[in-house]
């Protein structure tokens, strides 16, 4: 069983180490394996030669990430993995996420953001997603030095529209809300979206002709048309379906700007558009189950292919949790019933989380470094002060 976990990590691993020297194919197999054991993207943590320390091994593992770019040959292994499941309807859900790193200032290109779980501005990064079936397509790092957010997020739809032939409903959050981007998607790219309205997105209903915020609409259907770059003019070229609906007891309706091919109900919409939670979860898992918000490398060559890394990390995760619930082979219900023992012996639950731990507790731990002790430290007073002290009292 435990064989097979590893020959499922390595078999897989083997696209993205195509290309590379045998000293990088080393250097980056064990940074792998070094993720599903530690799942700690530290580099010294990661050390698995008993024979050198690991600050050797860490600065190794450092300098061989900063003379490769992993990042499009992840990305191509993802895409690989889904393209045959993308069908008229399947969602893909695009986001952005964040890397916090508060006390980080000498990090190449690192910037001011907004940490949105804790709700501050700070140092770190911003990462554009994309997911499709619990896949992480994308998990790139914003280059503001030379685009802004939104011509990266043209060229990332673009590029992954082309892969997927125009297959495919994009869905999308509030933070997308603009109007020349919902022109782009339906008139140059033609592809099917979803994306929720801020409260104050003004529309203009087709069959009255009256401008209003979706806010002041009740819930329903409405056809709906856009107003122009300039807000003088209402442009009659495109026609969207809004949908207003109430998804929670309690909370406020959600608000969806559609282009759909096919007929949908307005409860059909609503759950395409909560989907895009697997993209939400698989950014939670990056940072929970592998750290991602622990990297320390100041190259921002080594921080990308890290981030590649636990993009990759994370993927085979969900992959090898999808396999052994598809496939009833030998070797697999080997798998199977070694992590339902696990489940049973943890007092957990069936799900992709509990299966992460479970494949950090089946695989063999790397080498432990002792950690050397302190050296002891003198005190202020010799030892004889200390005894003629000790004897006066």
């Amino acid at each position: 069983m435990n064989k097979y976990i590893q020959d499922f990590i390595k078999n897989n691993s083997r696209f993205i180490l195509s290309g590379l020297t045998r000293p990088q194919t080393k250097a980056v197999s064990e940074i792998i394996r070094g993720f599903f054991v530690v799942s700690k993207p530290i580099l010294r943590k990661l050390a698995q030669d008993p024979n050198k320390t690991a600050k050797k091994q860490g600065e190794k593992y450092g300098y061989h990430l900063g003379n490769i770019d992993l990042k499009e040959k992840v990305e191509e292994f993802s895409v690989k993995k889904v393209k045959s499941d993308i069908r008229k309807n399947t969602i893909i859900a695009y986001d952005l996420t964040d890397i916090a790193k508060d006390c980080s200032k000498k990090i190449e290109k690192i910037r001011r953001i907004f940490d949105g779980s804790k709700r501050k501005v700070t140092n770190g990064f911003l990462l554009h997603g994309v997911g499709v079936n619990g896949i992480l397509l994308k998990l790139g790092i914003h280059d503001g030095d030379r685009f802004t957010l939104n011509q990266i997020r043209k060229k990332i739809i673009e590029k992954l529209s082309k892969e997927f032939h125009l297959l495919g409903i994009w869905v999308f959050d509030r933070g997308n809300d603009d109007k020349a981007f919902f022109k782009y998607l339906r008139h140059k790219l033609k592809l099917q979206f979803i994306c929720r309205l801020r409260s104050n997105r003004q529309v203009v209903i087709a069959k009255t002709g009256a401008l209003m915020k979706v806010s002041e609409l009740p819930q329903g259907r409405h056809e709906v048309f856009l107003m122009n770059k300039y807000n003088t003019k209402i442009d009659q070229r495109y026609k969207y379906l809004l949908v207003i609906r109430k998804h929670i007891k309690g909370k406020k309706p959600i608000r969806l700007l559609c282009y759909l091919k096919d007929s949908f109900s307005s409860k059909q919409i609503v759950t395409m558009y909560l989907e895009r939670w697997g993209i939400e979860n698989s950014f939670k898992r990056a940072k929970q189950q592998f750290n991602l918000e622990e990297i320390r490398v100041l190259n921002h060559q080594k921080f990308v292919n890290l981030v590649a890394l636990v993009q990759f990390a994370t993927n085979l995760c969900t992959m090898g949790f999808l396999a052994i619930q598809r496939f009833t082979n030998s070797l697999i219900s080997g798998v199977i019933i070694s992590y339902r023992k696990f489940l049973h012996l943890k007092s957990v639950s069936f799900n992709l989380t509990s299966f992460i731990s479970f494949l950090r507790f089946s695989l063999k731990p790397l080498i432990i470094h002792p950690s050397k002790t302190p050296p002891k430290s003198w005190g202020l007073f010799s030892i004889q002060e200390v005894d003629k002290s000790a004897k006066s009292h």
